[in-house]
């Protein structure tokens, strides 16, 4: 599957441009993987399906507006961060991991292709939720297979801008962790609004959950690094 096939199967518009920088971006995350540990995949096929496409399937313009600001919090190779650059270059994109390494990888990837809506953030996410200039100022958040909801939840939404959506991309069992995550969400005011289902070409289950933020998180969120993986508030 080329990405313009993958673009074309999500019913994204056609665009070549995008198309061509998607394909480069993902042959320079294998290549780069031979070196350093971006990502587990290390067939260039595979990566298109299981980094590129999964990460496209986040998108719908609903949450996502006109020259918005999104944060992908613990991007690792820059998914979803960099194909959603890719694909809506009039927004601007913040990528957020604790690894230096993985970042420097990412801004000299997009400096490579042209890339000029994404900057990279060394920092832990307790930190970053709690700075005057990242702390709720975000349209859109997005965190791909980080952690377990209650964690991830007090992790993102704190980033979040009143009235913007956390999109949290889980496996099957996205379920089981809302179950988990009522009390923290409740706590930071997050609403789950959409729950899309779907199936990758290869058959992987993907979930993706819309959380609209409708109140300022209380200023006890985040906590210290490291309170929400040791003492993570459960309950349903």
């Amino acid at each position: 599957m080329t990405a313009c096939e993958m673009m074309e199967a999500l019913g994204l518009p056609a665009n070549e441009e995008a198309a061509r920088k998607l394909t480069e971006y993902n042959a320079m995350v294998i290549a780069m993987s031979k070196k350093v540990n971006l990502t587990g995949i290390k067939d260039v096929d595979e990566s298109l399906i299981k980094n590129v496409y999964d990460s496209l399937t986040v998108y719908d313009p609903k949450y996502f507006p006109a020259k918005g600001r999104v944060l992908d919090l613990g991007t690792g190779a820059g998914f979803p961060g960099v194909p959603l650059a890719i694909l809506r270059p009039d927004m601007q994109f913040l990528l957020v991991d604790s690894i230096q390494k993985k970042l420097t990888f990412i801004e000299d990837a997009c400096a490579d292709l042209g890339i000029k809506n994404v900057k990279c953030l060394h920092i832990r996410a307790e930190e970053g939720g709690r700075r005057r200039k990242t702390r709720e100022a975000f349209d859109v958040v997005t965190a791909r297979a980080v952690k377990a909801m209650p964690i991830i939840a007090e992790w993102s939404l704190p980033f979040v801008a009143v009235g913007g959506v956390f999109a949290a991309m889980k496996g099957p069992g996205a379920d089981e962790e809302m179950k988990t995550a009522g009390r923290i969400l409740r706590e930071l005011h997050g609403t789950l609004e959409e729950k899309k289902e779907l199936t990758l070409p290869g058959g992987d289950r993907r979930t993706i959950l819309y959380i609209r933020k409708t109140a300022p998180c209380p200023k006890t969120y985040p906590r210290k690094v490291g309170i929400a993986e040791k003492k993570p508030v459960l309950g349903e």
